[in-house]
């Protein structure tokens, strides 16, 4: 793949302009489409395969309702006892609600809350509503403000308070100001990185063009499925996110390049060449990880994992085809420090020689972070969230206030119950007294406030209850009444031969709940085991994946312990915008496991695949992770930086779903980038010395081989300049000279295959020259020294001891030999 990539990023330099052009063209292709026919998010998240929903389905069949139909609730409610039934009050109530109707002929009914006992008992709160012919997807701005105009002349004139609220209040916003928040951020961590307005603009470009191409077919797909917008906002999210991450990878990797290499174009086909590599292994696993979300089997989880991946891709193809072509077309702009000959790498930094040096103090340091934040998980409590946990001074949180004051806690939180009784309809009488008894066992039920009288079914064959409880819908009270009302349905089939079936927000929090419980364990296993192989195969190695999936596990707990810290205990709910708390989102937890390890991954790799090349090189440990922490920590600290703004930006949106979810993934982000992967992976990598490399001879010979390092392409750009180069039998190559033996005549200045002059051309003495050719038979005669070595030494299948030893003896052979080399080098000058 390495040598597909760094020919597709020489060519998309060269050809920049088309490769600019042919993005242009894409998205437009994606987006007119859009400008002509708005996409059709729904507003509400659909659920199937949970018993609650399926007694609803019922409950709609048989009682004429429609859930998928738009619905406002107003709330009115005045100041003075009895103020709601006095006849002024009753008649603009009663004319107001006429004019709504008549102007949106998109209303099916208005209930009349004087007709429906709709009022509560001191007569001060009534509500109204209303239903509309259309889904709640489909209803338009023009219908909400429809209902606000009239509103407004009866709460100025007539002192009467009207709130809303309802499936038809439900805003469609994606994400407001939450981008731009987390764009700008970005660019100021990516402007401190590379020093170049210029160069910090071009992973956002990168970024931003893919986000609108994977949005853009997430928007077209609306037309044939059906997608809520919550999704939109998620694949927002994640695209932005990754999309920088992935072009900073490989623009940083550009600079490095540059700073010995002379030829813009190639230094661009080595970026993509090498890091292209690791950003597609990184997007691959992100992909597999929000994917798995289908295992869990609730449809819409499955549609926000998909909608993500599809985002994700994008962000991967414009990163590895339109970044290149920006690169070359600004490269002028992007600031390079060259590196002299007489270079020598310092690889200590103060955070490298403590994890080196302090290694069990940073494993417990890392720990005790880790499990401090995620004490809080073992009372983390799940539920949906509903308008009690909106701002309060939105109008569905007041309106929700106001009916809980007014009409009870449990009012918001209703319970129907589906009662069957075809095999009693026959006996009218019977059926009566029986339903009767129903009636008084349901109300003298701990935790009943209301029951509502038994309601018969056009056929007879149901009969339909609605139990109030005394709390609202997420109290532990109303969840004890949920599993109570379940029990009795044994009951009354043993009494009275009734089956009885319940629904309801409470209902579906529980069911929801226990099949989620049910999903995460088989998810789970699925995608930490296929990410335990996938690393495994790259890494050679089974200790580097088992860290890094049980350092997973270590972040993902002291994540969601944090955000049940802050969301449901309130701890500095002011600081991150939270006015109302309550239970987790129920499916927070599963998303974050398939979003965050995928992210993690990506962390892993990009850090131990530097620590794994220079490993495989010099067989020193602590010396190859001083090196990665050096040459990856700073991209990898840079990239946390921005996926944490860009998640962060979205805690401050006033739905509690796209909080929680910015919440939990930005210190996601948080906990896994600084304290597994640059804190407890490197010390704990330490403290297992060349044990973390160890892999069985068996399964060594029986894994397929991936390379996401780039060997294979210094193979390729060795074999490819020897190519272009007339053959002489008196020359000998390497990777870094051209050796001419002592007494060669045909000693000459050579050009590179752009057209530059190549100063490598060496003439060797004697002793120079034999020191080479032993350096040449002991790596196996190939002319990419360390990566012979390795695979000689996984051929012959040796021990570490012996890897140890040949690396040793190799490398201070070649130690010598670069002594030599300089020498010669500036005699030659």
């Amino acid at each position: 793949m390495a040598k597909f990539l760094y020919k597709m990023g020489t060519f998309i330099a060269k050809y920049k302009w088309s490769a600019v052009i042919a993005w242009i063209v894409i998205v437009a292709a994606i987006l007119i489409p859009l400008a002509t026919n708005a996409p059709k998010f729904d507003n509400d998240i659909k659920m199937t395969g949970l018993e609650s929903l399926d007694t609803n389905k019922k409950i709609e069949k048989h009682f004429n309702q429609d859930s998928e139909k738009a619905q406002i609730r107003v709330v009115f409610k005045t100041t003075k006892d009895d103020g709601i039934v006095q006849p002024s009050i009753t008649k603009d109530i009663k004319k107001t609600l006429d004019d709504i109707k008549k102007d949106d002929k998109h209303i099916d009914k208005i209930s009349d809350p004087y007709e429906n006992k709709q009022i509560n008992k001191d007569k001060t709160t009534a509500f109204a509503d209303i239903t509309y012919d259309v889904s709640q997807t489909s209803l338009k701005d023009g219908s909400r403000d429809n209902v606000k105009s009239h509103l407004k002349d009866l709460r100025d004139n007539h002192n009467v308070q009207t709130e809303l609220t309802g499936t038809g209040m439900t805003s469609t916003e994606v994400g407001g100001n939450s981008e731009l928040v987390g764009i700008i951020v970005a660019f100021v961590v990516l402007l401190i990185t590379f020093g170049s307005v210029i160069a910090a603009g071009l992973p956002i470009i990168s970024a931003l063009i893919g986000l609108a191409s994977g949005v853009g077919i997430i928007s077209l797909l609306t037309y044939a499925f059906d997608i809520p917008n919550v999704t939109l906002t998620l694949a927002v999210m994640i695209g932005l996110a990754v999309g920088i991450d992935y072009a900073l990878f490989i623009l940083f990797r550009y600079r490095q390049v540059m700073k010995t290499e002379t030829d813009y174009i190639k230094g661009i086909g080595l970026a993509v060449g090498t890091a292209g590599s690791a950003v597609i292994f990184a997007g691959v696993t992100v992909v597999i990880a929000v994917c798995g979300l289908s295992l869990v089997g609730i449809d819409f989880l499955a549609v926000m994992g998909f909608a993500s991946a599809i985002s994700v891709i994008f962000a991967v193809f414009s990163a590895l085809t339109l970044l290149p072509a920006l690169i070359s077309i600004f490269h002028k702009h992007i600031k390079v420090n060259k590196l002299q000959s007489n270079f020598k790498k310092d690889i200590d930094t103060p955070w490298s020689k403590f994890i080196t040096g302090n290694a069990l103090a940073a494993v417990l340091l890392g720990l005790i972070i880790l499990v401090a934040a995620a004490i809080p998980v073992s009372h983390m409590r799940l539920g949906i969230p509903d308008d009690g946990v909106k701002p309060a001074d939105s109008t569905q949180k007041k309106a929700y206030d106001i009916i809980s004051d007014k009409f009870g806690e449990g009012f918001n939180g209703q319970i129907p119950m589906l009662i069957n009784v075809k095999d009693k309809k026959d006996d009218p009488q019977g059926l009566q007294q029986d339903l009767q008894s129903v009636y008084k066992d349901i109300k003298d039920k701990k935790n009943v406030d209301i029951v509502t009288p038994p309601q018969m079914s056009k056929d007879n064959d149901y009969a339909l209850m609605v139990v109030i409880p005394k709390q609202g819908p997420n109290a532990e009270s109303t969840n004890d009444l949920v599993h109570d009302l379940r029990d009795y349905n044994k009951d009354a089939q043993d009494k009275y031969g009734f089956k009885t079936e319940i629904s309801g927000q409470s209902v579906i929090n529980i069911d929801m709940s226990k099949k989620l419980n049910e999903a995460i364990p088989l998810f789970a296993t699925v995608i930490v085991v296929l990410a335990f192989f996938l690393l495994m195969i790259v890494f050679r190695s089974i200790l580097i994946p088992l860290k890094a999936v049980l350092g997973f596990v270590l972040s993902l707990m002291a994540t969601l312990g944090f955000t049940t810290f802050v969301m449901q205990d309130g701890f500095m709910k002011g600081l991150f915008g939270i006015e109302t708390t309550g239970p987790m989102l129920a499916f927070l937890p599963v998303i974050t496991i398939g979003i965050l390890f995928g992210l993690a991954m990506d962390y892993e790799v990009f850090l131990m695949s530097r620590i794994h090349e220079e490993y495989s090189k010099t067989g020193d440990n602590d010396y190859s992770i001083k090196v990665g922490l050096k040459e990856s920590g700073p991209v990898i600290v840079a990239a946390a930086l921005i996926m944490f703004s860009v998640f962060f930006a979205f805690v401050f949106q006033e739905d509690v779903m796209i909080k929680s979810m910015g919440m939990a993934l930005a210190f996601g982000v948080l906990f896994d980038a600084f304290v597994v992967r640059m804190m407890l992976i490197p010390a704990l990598t330490k403290l297992f010395g060349k044990g973390s490399w160890y892999l069985p001879a068996w399964l060594n010979r029986i894994i397929p081989r991936v390379d996401i390092e780039g060997h294979a392409l210094e193979k390729y750009k060795t074999v490819e300049s020897q190519e272009s180069e007339a053959k002489d039998s008196k020359e000998t190559y390497d990777t870094t000279f051209k050796v001419y033996p002592q007494g060669a005549t045909n000693v000459s200045k050579h050009q590179d295959v752009h057209g530059q002059d190549d100063a490598r051309s060496i003439v060797l003495d004697d002793k120079t020259m034999a020191l080479y050719q032993e350096v040449k038979q002991q790596s196996a005669s190939s002319l990419f020294l360390y990566d012979a070595l390795m695979d000689y030494q996984n051929k012959h299948q040796l021990n570490s001891k012996q890897q140890a030893t040949n690396i040793e003896q190799l490398n201070k052979n070649i130690e010598k030999l670069n002594q030599l080399l300089e020498k010669n080098l500036r005699n030659k000058s």
